[in-house]
């Protein structure tokens, strides 16, 4: 396998991976907002969930991209992956100090 496959083959997983955890991360905020917003007594003096909703998903995609950076640095480095990725590949999740 050159590195070019490698590095696309690893992009592919990337994707993959990164599109599983959102969604999981997205639907357990949601379910969460969702099980604290039915525990309030009076839901029509709460704040209103088409106001939250935004930023409950926002915060979930921030959430999902730092977990997903900091589990693929953990992959990389696990698997001693540097030399066999495209350097351009690597330098995204593995920053060098200057």
């Amino acid at each position: 396998m050159t590195v070019k496959e490698r590095t696309t083959l690893f992009n592919v997983c990337v994707g993959i991976f990164n599109i599983v955890l959102g969604l999981l991360l997205e639907t357990i905020l949601i379910a969460g907002c969702f099980f604290i917003l039915a525990r309030i007594p009076n839901p029509g003096e709460s704040i209103p969930v088409n106001v939250i909703l935004p930023f409950v998903l926002f915060a979930g995609l921030i959430l999902a991209m730092m977990i997903s950076i900091k589990c693929i640095t953990w992959v990389i480095n696990i698997f001693n992956l540097e030399d066999k990725l495209d350097p351009k590949a690597v330098k995204r999740y593995i920053k060098k100090d200057l």
